[in-house]
């Protein structure tokens, strides 16, 4: 299955804003972890993002489905990747040194999501508003 275009944002490796996004979600980890493994009935749609590299090629991927019972914690890959090594649904470890962002949902609202937030930040006025109304949360 091809990845379709409009889930491809590039970024270049030096983009400065995209770095202070993934270091803010790196520094505030332990509010997705503290709902994560305590979530509230408001709290739901819990992803990470995390880097695969394969030599100087990176892409960030969401995960979705996370597991993290005993030893590493997994999750599914939750959209077709353009890397070919990788599987849409295929069930991986996630290796938190790569994290690149988190996110969930609490009372419809986006928590997290840096780079998320930056990229959105980033689009046109038409392209926010057709996120807007494809979003299944809010995005303040």
């Amino acid at each position: 299955m091809d990845r379709p275009a409009d889930n491809i944002a590039a970024v270049r490796s030096d983009d400065a804003e995209m770095m202070a996004a993934i270091q803010e979600a790196r520094l505030s980890i332990k509010t997705f972890l503290d709902a994560f493994m305590a979530p509230k009935p408001n709290q739901s749609g819990f992803l990470v993002k995390i880097a695969f590299v394969n030599g100087t090629d990176v892409e960030h991927i969401w995960m979705a489905d996370l597991v993290w019972r005993g030893g590493k914690p997994t999750g599914v890959i939750a959209v077709p990747p353009a890397r070919r090594d990788l599987k849409f649904k295929q069930r991986v470890e996630i290796d938190f040194r790569y994290l690149s962002d988190w996110m969930y949902v609490e009372d419809g609202k986006l928590v997290g999501g840096s780079t998320t937030r930056l990229l959105r930040r980033r689009m046109t006025p038409e392209e926010r508003m057709k996120l807007d109304a494809e979003s299944p949360f809010k995005i303040d």
